[in-house]
């Protein structure tokens, strides 16, 4: 099959360059590429996460290899041979299956109903741009500002050029015909993570992920002013207030006042004493849970800016909860790993009403860390400043097997001894 394609349309190119990873850093519009995750299968459920790596891996991988030969086919990331023109570029980033060992073309992309058109305006990372009658499709990456006049894609491009990332104009293709295609295979949360970490020498951390991707989007940003106690264990309320414990057993409320380009925060406010918590979390609807030796406890939060007064309840759930990270997956859920590897969600219906699940046996004991921002997304830090992203499709129903790894954030620069992110920014 030969496949008949003109160029792309002429417009803005560049080359993307990685930003240096750290936690001194301001502002981070981009970060070196993250590992690939291999969660999907061919023509199975595939993240956006995936679909950028597999395509960031063949551009870093590939030179100049173009054919519209299928005898020419490369292998991807994960072994299976596609075509090295622009459809069959698609049809891997996409992991898509073969239709009689051929990859599909630009006119047969949307023949097979797993596919639908979408506005250019409506474009998501992991989504197409097709131009079907003259025959070029590229993948989309991102816009370049809140405009959308401007967007990042990659693509195999013609021959003796090797494949690219470079900026386009939206406008150059809607008048040159171009549709934009989503894939219906594609899964994943939609939002962003807020997460806040608390430093060695006591600074405070905001870092935005975008739960689409996986990728970082803002930060991390250091506060320059230190908390001025040890913090044991934190919990994030809402964007601009945080719980943290400290070494010494007393509660603090942290009032951020920016996190933008620089991280700037109140004096702490001392809510209590006796607060001897290991781990720390907010579920978003209320409720506060804190463990301290095994000993899992309920508060009621009755206010954004809480004081002591507004921190009621103190449900004694029960004992025996021996976990090394605490996160919430949504109201009254909790996510956690044990020493020996397993990865336990519970659900919590009042003093001694509650329900375990085992959603993993072994390997968990790698994180020191865990933070969910809702919609099923979750991560897990490791203690070599690693960040990695898993999505729990269903993350209430007590079962581990419609969870998957869907990449990795940072494979460093994570080096906050606690993390916690806002609850319920994602869905």
């Amino acid at each position: 099959m030969r496949i008949s394609l003109r160029r792309p349309v002429s417009a803005l190119t560049g080359v993307l360059t990685a930003s240096a990873l750290g936690l001194t850093a301001t502002v981070v519009t981009e970060v070196a590429a993250p590992g690939t995750a291999h969660a999907s299968s061919v023509g199975g459920s595939i993240s956006r996460n995936e679909i950028l790596n597999r395509a960031e891996w063949w551009i870093d991988n590939y030179g100049a290899i173009y054919s519209q030969d299928q005898a020419d086919a490369k292998p991807s990331v994960t072994g299976e041979k596609y075509r090295p023109d622009c459809s069959g570029f698609v049809s891997m980033a996409w992991r898509l299956p073969k239709d009689g060992g051929w990859d599909r073309s630009t006119r047969s992309l949307t023949s097979y109903g797993d596919t639908d058109y979408i506005s250019l305006d409506s474009l998501k990372p992991g989504d197409a741009i097709l131009d079907s009658v003259d025959g070029h499709v590229a993948l989309f990456h991102k816009w370049t500002d809140s405009s959308k006049s401007q967007m990042w894609v990659y693509e195999e491009y013609s021959t003796g050029d090797p494949g690219r990332h470079v900026v386009k104009s939206k406008s150059a293709y809607e008048n040159s015909g171009y549709r934009g295609v989503s894939y219906d295979e594609v899964v994943g949360s939609t939002g962003s993570a807020s997460v806040y970490g608390t430093l060695s020498d006591g600074r405070l951390t905001y870092t935005r992920i975008d739960t689409e991707t996986g990728r970082r989007s803002h930060g991390a940003v250091a506060s320059t002013a230190k908390l001025g106690f040890t913090p044991k264990a934190m919990a994030t309320l809402n964007f601009n207030t945080v719980l943290v414990t400290s070494t010494s057993g007393y509660l603090y409320r942290v009032d951020v006042i920016t996190n933008n380009n620089s991280l700037e925060f109140d004096t702490p406010v001392r809510l209590g004493s006796g607060w001897t918590h290991d781990l720390l979390t907010y579920d978003g609807s209320g409720h506060l849970y804190g463990i301290a030796d095994g000993t899992l406890r309920r508060y009621t939060i009755g206010a954004a800016k809480p004081t002591a007064s507004n921190i009621t309840g103190n449900t004694l759930i029960d004992t025996g909860f021996a976990l090394q990270t605490l996160t919430s997956t949504g109201p009254d859920w909790l996510l956690g790993t044990t020493s020996g590897g397993e990865l336990l969600s519970y659900r919590i219906r009042g003093a001694g009403d509650w329900s375990r699940y085992e959603l993993r046996s072994s390997t968990w004991q790698t994180m020191d860390n865990l933070i969910a921002p809702g919609g099923g997304a979750f991560y897990g830090h490791r203690a070599e400043g690693s960040l990695h992203a898993y999505l729990d499709t269903l993350p209430d129903n007590g079962s581990g097997a419609d969870l998957t790894g869907t990449g990795t954030v940072d494979t460093s620069g994570w080096t906050q001894i606690l993390l916690s992110a806002q609850p319920r920014t994602a869905q």
